[in-house]
């Protein structure tokens, strides 16, 4: 009778188990179709001809904000607008795990953390810039900064990428025929788990388009996010 019954409790602990792990998956993939519609409804408007009616129509989830694209600088253009959302309680936990086997164990069951921020300025009645941040969890432990953490060790996949009128050479008598079309920048200390990707009007269509095809069937995989490349796989970094 004993043992019977601690069998029984230990069925029911493992279905248990199985299911929040299910569960678990079931809301990144919800999660990841979310990011992937907002993504792709962000990679239609177009800088100096897509009106703000027609972008705020695509992104209806858009609000107001007093804040610019750029960390806490203030709004700098006729209108910001903004939207950001997160993925809730088990990001948060796995984003305070600090141990390195308890944190590939909660991956391993399902826990992962996902953000993602979308911004559009307007000028003149008209998109001026558009961009969207994402971050996942990674495998690895989150460093302190300073030092900044090996590559596989940032503990996340980021991947910013954005839309303006000119890429900054750097030369102030650079001529507009020296301008960059667009500029993929990988992040010096974990060029696997980081990439910035600038884009102008004047981008090849085949670049705008990878930047913006987002493949998250890593979300929720046993494995995870590992490298930003899993997730745009068809940008290329540059070779040095």
């Amino acid at each position: 009778m004993s043992s019977g019954r601690v069998y029984r409790v230990y069925l029911c602990f493992l279905a248990l188990l199985l299911v929040f792990g299910v569960a678990l998956r079931v809301e990144a993939a919800i999660y990841g179709r979310q990011i992937t519609s907002a993504v792709s409804a962000l990679s239609t408007l177009r800088v100096g001809q897509t009106t703000k009616a027609e972008a705020l129509s695509r992104l209806p989830r858009l609000s107001a904000s007093a804040i610019g694209p750029y960390s806490d600088s203030p709004c700098k253009a006729d209108g910001c607008f903004f939207v950001g959302a997160g993925n809730g309680l088990p990001g948060r936990i796995l984003w305070g795990t600090r141990n390195r086997a308890l944190a590939s164990l909660l991956r391993w069951w399902g826990f992962r953390f996902e953000s993602l921020n979308v911004w559009a300025t307007f000028t003149s009645g008209r998109v001026s810039y558009v961009s969207y941040w994402l971050m996942v969890s990674a495998p690895g432990v989150r460093q302190g900064v300073p030092p900044p953490p090996r590559d596989g060790e940032a503990g996340v996949v980021v991947i910013s990428v954005s839309s303006t009128g000119v890429i900054n050479s750097g030369d102030p008598n650079s001529t507009e025929g020296q301008h960059l079309t667009y500029r993929v920048l990988p992040a010096r200390s974990a060029p696997s788990q980081s990439v910035r990707i600038t884009l102008t009007p004047n981008a090849p269509e085949e670049i705008v388009r990878d930047a913006f095809d987002l493949k998250l069937d890593c979300l929720w995989s046993f494995g995870g996010c590992r490298r930003w490349n899993q997730l745009l796989p068809g940008v290329q970094a540059p070779s040095y």
